[in-house]
């Protein structure tokens, strides 16, 4: 400032000094002081007119914009927040929504008053009344109240027990709170994820809460499940929109303007049928009463589609208590999906592929005898009924045919059929129903079982009956759709479609083949033999002979007084340190059963993990018989569906694949309803039958060729030009028989390493 006050006055201080030494006259000083005001007025002009040209120039002041500063003045810009896609079962019935609940607060801050200087807070002498009030309302622990409401801070939350109110309830305690004269109560709406039917397939469907729990704008995360694995398709992304305000902040109509269009999430229509998920909930949570079972699984397939219609387990949670401490706290609780996130060694249903392998490269006589009793190096196999006994006698004759074998049970037949197959057959008939290969459903953390060691062979032979090798349900149900189609095997389905709402397009799931790893007559064989299991009176493992739990003796597995298809299983369970538990029922009790047996429409698979009442199998029939009835009765009957005919189909654009690992891509492309074929056993996809780019219907097959050897992989049901883009990428001569548009049969059995500029003949249908 002093600086500045020289400057100005600098004029006048050289005039008068030099008017002291010329002693000129007051009108000639008069003109000397106008002459220099005038050149002061200019210099300052001069710099007014730099730094508004400079301020124009660079539009900034003290690293402010000035242009987005002036937008604020007179423009808003507002996230439009995507809605969550809902999921419904396969006839339109939701399963999960997205919704709105609410989290209750009372306010303290004493300067929250209205125009009338009327309180908007909670006063100090209110407290023991808004205590009494809450307390009453929600359950909220009173001594938390209170040590909230003298806090001292201007505003408060209650907890848990204050979060999760439903609107009704919400609204409720708003009137409830005017009537008793209470203020400084108030309520955050938070956008919530809401489960209609709560304890629907919850480990299968899963649970999506907020980003950041606490902010309501945060948007919801699938943490599990379905909704996690299919988050970026459900979830949608974010708009912005921009409006004028008035000088009090209101929008101006019509200046509304979309900087960024929102994108809602898409609606993924599952498999499951509501109608028959209801029904086996119900019938789950009676078996586990009856049972004492640590824990339950069932499951139950389409076997013409692979469709999973209905899933479940035991212990579980339903979405209002998935956080609560007592639902972590359950005893051998898990939150994973025992449908294909567990692997687990299956026991005796393994032995339904086993006798259809057999059958197939026809390396068992079903009239044959044999001796129950084998010695396998260093290990004695008996059957469970010479395990029975003390003494290790037969309770049933010791040589009986391999068809009494099958429906008995019998470890030892099935130890004498793998030692005629020889272990590299078996093991390629295990390859050929791809257990050890995961399904790729689409959902995160499936597991992929494992194939016996090929340097231990107690372990080969012992795979033949479950032990040994380890699977997952959803490979097991994969594997039995070749017993109700002729021989041919489906990849299972958990996604019937997906809808797109903002632009009308819908993507549909198909049927897809995936090979024949056995013949048609094969597998009918082997369907007879497991009506055997149901209905021989001295064999089947699933007829009582005499009365139990309530049954009257007979075929345990019924629909509407006819028989079922079905293979009854027991398997030990490893131990942490090594071998298997030894107690009594220290084991996974389980079942497959198929109706109608002759042509089944539907699979059935349930296992009980230690039960600690007496062992039955009617824990299991209880379950499969009025399930399996009630699907057969609506199996015509699609329930009333959403309207689809203003919808077209829509299209799948295709990524780039290359470098990246075959088994994420699969999924990926599953997730949108596109069949991934993944050719060799490599790490990474170093090619890709569809270019980057190219726009595909839904159920194209996308083929995959990863790093490494070259193996031959199974091409029944393949087009001729996929079979072409094989050859030309393993340097391949083809030699085509018969005429038709897709492979029946190869002459490279699957798993063969091929060697560069091979021959195989392939003969079309």
């Amino acid at each position: 400032m002093k600086n500045i006050f020289r400057i100005i006055t600098l004029p006048f201080r050289r005039i008068s000094k030099k008017a002291k030494k010329s002693h000129q006259r007051p009108e000639e000083n008069r003109k000397r002081v106008g002459k220099s005001l005038f050149l002061v007025a200019i210099a300052l002009f001069a710099i007014f007119i730099f730094r508004f040209v400079w301020i124009i120039t660079v539009n900034e002041i003290g690293g402010v914009n000035l242009s987005e500063m002036a937008k604020t003045n007179y423009l808003n810009t507002t996230t439009v927040y995507a809605k969550r896609g809902t999921i419904f079962d396969r006839n339109g019935v939701p399963l999960a929504v997205d919704a709105s609940d609410y989290t209750v607060y009372a306010v303290l801050d004493k300067a929250q008053v209205d125009n009338n200087n009327n309180k908007l807070y909670v006063d100090k002498a209110e407290f023991p009344k808004v205590t009494e009030f809450l307390n009453k309302e929600l359950g909220i622990d009173k001594k938390l109240i209170e040590q909230q409401l003298n806090s001292g801070k201007a505003q408060v939350q209650f907890g848990s027990a204050g979060t999760k109110i439903p609107l009704a309830k919400m609204e409720q305690m708003k009137k409830d709170a005017a009537d008793a004269g209470i203020v400084g109560i108030g309520f955050t709406a938070n956008v919530t994820r809401s489960n209609p039917e709560p304890n629907y397939a919850s480990q299968f469907i899963g649970i999506a809460q907020q980003k950041t729990p606490g902010d309501p704008n945060s948007g919801l995360v699938g943490i599990n499940g379905l909704e996690a694995s299919f988050n970026d398709i459900l979830s949608g992304s974010n708009g912005e929109e921009t409006y004028e305000k008035d000088r009090y902040g209101r929008p101006l109509p019509g200046t509304t303007t979309v900087s960024k269009p929102v994108k809602n999430g898409q609606d993924i229509y599952t498999t499951l049928d509501a109608r028959l998920q209801s029904n086996l909930e119900t019938l789950m949570d009676e078996a586990v009463k009856r049972s004492g079972g640590q824990q339950l699984s069932a499951t139950l397939m389409d076997a013409h589609t692979g469709d999973i219609l209905a899933t479940t387990q035991r212990p579980t949670f339903s979405s209002n208590n998935f956080n609560d401490k007592a639902t972590r706290e359950q005893p051998h609780f898990t939150e994973n999906s025992m449908l294909y996130q567990s692997q687990f060694e299956p026991g005796s249903v393994m032995k339904t592929f086993l006798m259809a392998s057999a059958l197939d490269s026809d390396k068992v006589d079903l009239n044959a005898s044999y001796y129950r009793r084998v010695n396998l190096y260093d290990v004695v196999i008996n059957d469970w009924d010479a395990n029975e006994t003390e003494d290790g006698s037969f309770k049933l004759p010791s040589t009986v045919t391999f068809a009494e074998g099958f429906k008995m049970s019998s470890n030892t037949g099935m130890t004498r059929i793998v030692q005629n197959m020889g272990t590299n057959l078996w093991d390629s008939y295990l390859r050929r129903f791809r257990f050890g290969i995961p399904t790729r459903i689409g959902m995160g953390g499936e597991q992929f079982g494992s194939l016996p060691d090929d340097s231990n062979p107690v372990s080969q032979v012992q795979s033949s009956f479950g032990q040994g090798i380890s699977t997952t349900q959803i490979q097991l149900l994969r594997g039995w759709t070749s017993f109700a189609n002729k021989g041919e095997m489906l990849e299972p389905h958990i996604v019937d479609k997906i809808v797109n709402k903002d632009n009308n397009t819908y993507l549909k799931n198909q049927t897809e083949v995936i090979g024949r790893p056995v013949s048609e007559n094969a597998v009918n064989k082997t369907k007879d033999l497991m009506v055997g299991v149901n209905t021989d009176p001295r064999w089947g493992t699933s007829y009582l002979t005499t009365e139990s739990q309530g049954h009257a003796p007979g075929p345990l597995f019924m629909v509407n007084g006819n028989t079922m298809a079905v293979k009854t299983g027991t398997a030990q369970i490893a131990s942490e340190t090594g071998g298997y538990l030894k107690g009594m029922q220290d084991n996974i009790y389980s079942a497959v059963a198929m109706y109608p047996p002759e042509n089944p429409d539907f699979i059935f698979y349930m296992n009980i993990k230690i039960p600690s009442n007496p062992w039955s199998l009617t824990y299991i029939s209880d379950v499969a018989n009025p399930l399996m009835t009630r699907a057969e009765q609506i199996k015509n009957q699609d329930a009333a569906a959403s309207d689809m005919s203003n919808l077209k189909e829509g299209k799948v654009t295709i990524g780039d694949y290359e470098g990246k690992a075959p088994g994420k891509i699969s999924d990926e492309l599953r997730r949108n309803l596109i069949a991934p074929v993944v050719i060799g056993q490599g790490t990474k996809i170093t090619e890709q039958s569809v270019p980057k780019g190219e726009e595909v219907k839904a159920n194209s097959r996308v083929m995959l060729l990863t790093d490494g050897d070259h193996f031959m992989p199974d091409m029944f049901k393949w087009s001729k030009e996929q079979v072409e883009q094989l050859a030309k990428w393993y340097n391949l001569k083809v030699e085509y028989q018969g005429s038709g548009d897709h492979v029946n049969t190869q002459s490279v059995a699957m798993g063969t390493k091929l060697k560069d500029n091979q021959t195989i003949t392939v003969t079309m249908n």
